[in-house]
């Protein structure tokens, strides 16, 4: 019985997606997302992750696309880095990059999607502005909440406890 149930639900499509939930934009019959982690990049931090997912109007993500993405100096529209277009079975799609320096930059996703009739051959072309921070200038939030606000949060908690357990309040 359970082997039924897991096989009928492999076989509608609906139970099995994911997408990046961040900056959206509507171009055609298609959303973009865009979902940097972490939300605000550090210059020198090897670990961001700049991710795009494309979805069709039924809220889908595309199979058999072709990607490329290029990164630019925002104030002098310099490109800084560019991925060449590559092929992706499924349009949830990850780009490694670490920023050199600190400052804004705007990333150009172009995106060539199978069988459409527009974007098969002149790719849709969606521009998402990004700010690399200085690491050095900034509190990152998990540091924020590990080392600031759960230890306030704690002396608070204990502050009522004293003060209910000698009946002040």
């Amino acid at each position: 019985m359970l082997l039924f149930v897991g096989l009928n639900e492999y076989n509608h499509s609906q139970f099995i997606s994911g997408h990046f939930f961040g900056a959206t934009k509507n171009i055609g019959n298609y959303q973009i997302v865009f979902a940097p982690y972490p939300a605000l990049p550090l210059a020198g931090d090897n670990s961001t992750l700049l991710n795009l997912s494309i979805l069709d109007k039924t809220n889908k993500n595309l199979n058999s696309i072709d990607a490329s993405l290029i990164i630019k100096n925002k104030m002098n529209d310099s490109i800084i880095h560019e991925f060449p277009f590559k092929f992706y079975d499924f349009s949830d799609i990850t780009f490694p990059y670490t920023f050199k320096e600190v400052g804004d930059y705007r990333i150009s996703l172009l995106v060539k999607i199978n069988g459409d009739p527009t974007y098969s051959h002149t790719p849709l072309s969606a521009d998402f502005d990004i700010s690399a921070a200085n690491p050095n200038q900034i509190i990152p939030t998990d540091e924020l909440i590990i080392y600031y606000l759960l230890p306030g949060l704690a002396a608070v908690a204990g502050v009522v406890i004293y003060l209910r357990h000698k009946k002040k309040i």
